[in-house]
């Protein structure tokens, strides 16, 4: 099993979605103009299509290389890094693919759909540390 392609194809998924979802939304992000229900739950704004496409969608297909190979901890925990690092990757490229929302807007004043967090000079969406932060602890503890 060579984990570290199992990584890059889901990375490579992660970011194919991108540009669906990119051209599915359009100018309005975090799918505010979609159909279906909304949860806010700590700050985040939680949509029926995005619970279904992250909590259920993804990670049916990421159990793939689970049920083809059978179970294994450094399997299971390269998907789950993958899927979190994908998370990240997907995000930020649907600001840098969607023709409809313009790279410049990537801000806190213009995302208003994503609790930021300030680092220094830097602010980001909260997911990308939280995403990171997890998926180097499965990586420390797990794959090195």
């Amino acid at each position: 099993m060579n984990y570290a392609w199992t990584f890059i194809w889901i990375i490579i998924a992660f970011a194919s979605i991108s540009f669906w979802e990119a051209y599915i939304e359009g100018r309005h992000g975090g799918a505010a103009k979609q159909v279906g229900w909304v949860w806010k739950i700590f700050g985040l704004r939680l949509t029926g299509y995005h619970i279904m496409l992250f909590g259920v969608t993804i990670p049916l297909f990421l159990l793939l290389p689970i049920i083809a190979y059978g179970y294994d901890t450094k399997l299971l925990a390269t998907v789950a890094c993958g899927y979190l690092i994908g998370i990240i990757i997907e995000d930020f490229l649907w600001f840098v693919v969607n023709p409809a929302y313009p790279f410049r807007q990537f801000r806190a004043d213009k995302v208003w759909w994503y609790p930021w967090i300030k680092f220094g000079r830097w602010r980001m969406p909260l997911i990308y540390p939280v995403a990171l932060a997890l998926a180097l602890i499965i990586w420390g503890m797990w794959l090195r």
